[in-house]
């Protein structure tokens, strides 16, 4: 499988399609990418999470019985903020 390289110009030329009220989803997974790049360059030998792996960890499907979580990603979304928000901080123990 060939792997392309995309310049800035195609992806602001995507970005300026997308309605701005997904920008912030963009800027997740730009936080994302950051944060396993610096996880690789950290942990070079540490080995890729498989599907099949996921599927076995117990974490899919983890907030399944939750009545008090009505939209998932939200919820996660916001988790996230608030965790990056204390590594900002300097709070956090990580």
């Amino acid at each position: 499988m060939k792997t392309q390289t995309a310049s800035k110009e195609q992806i602001l030329d995507q970005l300026q399609e997308l309605d701005p009220a997904e920008w912030q989803e963009v800027l997740d997974f730009i936080g994302y990418l950051k944060y396993r790049q610096v996880e690789r360059r950290e942990h070079p030998h540490r080995a890729e999470m498989t599907a099949r792996d996921l599927l076995e960890s117990g974490l899919v499907g983890m907030w399944a019985d939750r009545d008090d979580i009505e939209d998932s990603l939200a919820f996660a979304r916001r988790l996230r903020r608030e965790a990056e928000r204390r590594r900002d901080d300097g709070n956090d123990a990580a």
